[in-house]
This record gives C-alpha cells, structure tokens and sequence, in this order.
C-alpha cells in the first residue's frame, strides 16, 4: 500500500509539472491519478469515504458546476460528439473535488511538492523558449534585441514546444504566487534564490505579451494586497505600475509597447506592429447567440456553429474562419446555457471566492482572483488546460477547508471536554 501511496503522489506531482510544459504528458499523469483513486475508494475504506461525500455533498456540486453544466447540455445538444468530447474534457471537475473530500491529505502534505512542480515546470518551458529562440536568432544573424521583436515573443515564443501563451501566463503568474506566500518561511540563502526566480518568471510572462494575463496578474495581486491590509506594498506597486505604463506608452512605436497598449486603447490605431483586438465583437456575436434561446441555451457545443452564423454576417473574418469562442466564460456559458449558465457561473466563483476568503490563506485568495479575471478575458472552461488547472486550485483549496474544519470541531470538542 505504502508504494501504491508513493505513486499517487508522483503522478499528481507530475501533473502538476507538466501543466505548463506538455498537455498530453500532463493529461496521463491525470488520469493515472484518478484511476488509482478510483480503485482506492472501492477497495480501502469504503464506508467512511462514502459518510465523507454526503457530508460535503453541497461542496462537491458547486465545485462540479462546469462539468454538470456540460452534462446537462449533453441531453439536448444537437452536437452530441463534440458535446461529449466537452463533458469527458471537464470530468476533472468532478473528480478532483471528490478525491480532496475522501483523501485530503494527499494535497495537505504535498502542497508545497505540487507547489515548486509548478515552478521547476514553468522554469523548464522559460529556459527552453529563451534558448531555442537565441540559437534562431544566432542562425539567421539576427540581432540580439530580436528576441523581444514579434518573431520571437507572444506565442512565436512558445511554438517550439506549442503552447498557449494566455495559458502558460496563468501558470507562470500562479507559480509566482505561491513562491511569494512561501518566501517568508525560506532562509536567506533560498530567499536570494526564490527573488531571482520570481524576476525571471516575471520577465518571461511580460515577454510572453499576453495582455490580458499581465493585467490580471496586476489585478490579483492588487487583491491580496488589500485583503491583507498591505496599503504601503498597495500604494507604491499601484504607483510603479501607473509610472511604467506611461513611460511605455510614450515611448516610441515598437512591437512590445504596441502589442501591450493595442487593445487596452479604444482610439488607438492600428500600427504596422499590432492590429486592433475583436474580443468585443466575439462579446456581442455570443450575446446575440444568447438572445436567441435565453433560457437553456443552445447545449453543449452547439453554440459555436450559430456564433459563427453571426461572425459571418458581421464579416468578422478571423471570428469565422477560426471559430473562435466568446474570450469570456460568463458570456460563453450565457450563449451555451442560456440564464442557467450564467447563474451558474456566479455562483461557481461567489462560492470559490467565499471559501478562499473564509480561509485567509494568501495564495487561494490570489488564485481565485486571478482566475475570476482570467474568466472575463478567456474561456478557460473550454480548454484542457483551464480545466486542469482550475480543477486542481479547486482541489488544493476544497483539501485546506477540510483541514481548517476538522481543526475547528477538535477543538471545539476539547472545549466542552
């Protein structure tokens, strides 16, 4: 059992690690996991992990919210493959919240592990993005300074190894999180080396030019800061923030200034480095999808065919031609799901953000905000790797609230001993 144990815990380690580095190695961890755990809870321990389900039942359907939506518009989608492609795709909602219920420990006593994964993965994926990129450069006799051109930034960086830039970002910016909670607990020496590494993740997410991630890095550290009462940290990075952005902006064109400031300007023009974000006509084409059939939806990946309808009598030709989703959860649950979906969305994250309040625990009130925003700029819900991640954060947080309540009844219990 003991070996069975020790192999759990490296596959969601390895998880964990490949998160930000390789979606197929990192899905085979997961499912690794939740099959050693599925066999766990039919042969160790039934009936004591089953009294734990129905005592935090209310948590688990909350917390399951995407995939039971999913689910439901399985039933009358008229995409039934595709549908079922989406709701296999969101099962790590489901699972994840129910092995924190039954084995908690497995996350408290390795959070920390799970924690520097996430670190040492992104740490792999910059070093690789910045060596394969120099050795381009070097062949084709560039100069150096190319590296932050648009050949080799945003997801020109990241070809090599095919990822996401928005999604690498929401790895990066949580990695960096959780080594700020930690670097109070750290010696000097690995202080030195955990501040280095916090530049070097945060250098490589600016390089990244994922704008939208940069600002909801700004956004929920900006929360975790005033939620601990931080005014004078709050002050002076608000100010540093707003002194940078406006030397940037008043800096000549260049691709880095153009591909940050593009979309965040409505009167900006287009330049030969950078043309104006469509997001808000992705808003309003799933909108106008929504108004169609407001109540329930269209179903389960049936929404985008009638998206596109849209795109293509506005001529938006990137919309159409790509097919791209709503870039924003709330609305992509609204055009899918109809109110219920957008309900559902509010209650997802009033429920996550109750639970990472009620557990003043720095780095679950810095990923949830961090999420939240994420949400209003990407479908993170409709990508392999917004699932996991965000299954896996659920999971973490669902494990230290188990935690804090098994402490609160001992306690309360030696009080009336």
């Amino acid at each position: 059992m003991k070996v069975v144990n020790q192999l759990n815990v490296l596959c969601l380690i390895l998880t964990v690690f490949f998160l930000p580095l390789h979606l197929n190695l990192n899905n085979i961890f997961l499912v690794s996991f939740i099959s050693i755990n599925t066999i766990l809870f039919f042969t160790v321990d039934t009936k004591n992990k089953f009294d734990s389900l129905k005592t935090n039942k209310w948590s688990i359907l909350l917390i399951a919210i995407p995939f039971l939506l999913n689910a439901l518009g399985l039933i009358y989608t008229d995409e039934p493959n595709k549908a079922s492609d989406f709701t296999i795709r969101a099962v790590p909602f489901f699972c994840l919240p129910i092995i924190a219920v039954i084995s908690p420990q497995i996350f408290l006593k390795n959070y920390k592990k799970f924690g520097y994964a996430l670190v040492l993965g992104s740490l792999v994926v910059i070093l690789y993005s910045w060596i394969t990129s120099i050795i381009e450069i070097q062949e084709l006799n560039e100069p150096l300074k190319d590296l932050f051109g648009p050949l080799h930034s945003h997801h020109n960086l990241v070809k090599a190894l095919d990822l996401h830039a928005a999604y690498l970002s929401i790895c990066i910016y949580t990695a960096i999180g959780f080594i700020v909670t930690e670097f109070k607990n750290l010696n000097k020496n690995m202080q030195f080396v955990v501040a280095l590494t916090i530049i070097l993740l945060s250098l490589f997410m600016f390089h990244l030019l994922s704008r939208n991630a940069i600002i909801y890095y700004v956004l929920a550290s900006a929360v975790f800061l005033v939620y601990y009462k931080k005014w004078k940290l709050f002050i002076g990075g608000f100010s540093m923030v707003i002194i940078l952005a406006v030397l940037a902006y008043n800096v000549k064109h260049n691709y880095l200034r153009d591909r940050i400031f593009n979309n965040l300007n409505f009167f900006e023009k287009e330049t030969q480095f950078s043309k104006k974000d469509d997001r808000f006509d992705r808003l309003s084409a799933s909108y106008e999808v929504f108004t169609k059939r407001p109540i329930i939806g269209y179903g389960t990946a049936a929404e985008s065919k009638h998206r596109r309808e849209v795109f293509k009598r506005n001529k938006d030709t990137i919309g159409y031609e790509r097919n791209l989703n709503a870039h924003n959860q709330f609305f992509e649950y609204l055009s899918t799901y109809g109110v219920i979906g957008g309900i559902s969305f509010i209650v997802f994250f009033a429920f996550l953000f109750f639970k990472s309040f009620k557990l003043k625990h720095g780095f679950f009130v810095y990923t949830v905000s961090g999420l939240f925003f994420a949400c209003l700029t990407e479908s993170v819900f409709e990508r392999s790797q917004g699932v996991v991640y965000t299954a896996l954060i659920i999971a973490l947080m669902l494990s230290f609230h188990l935690a804090q309540k098994e402490i609160k009844i001992t306690k309360q219990s030696a009080a009336k001993t």
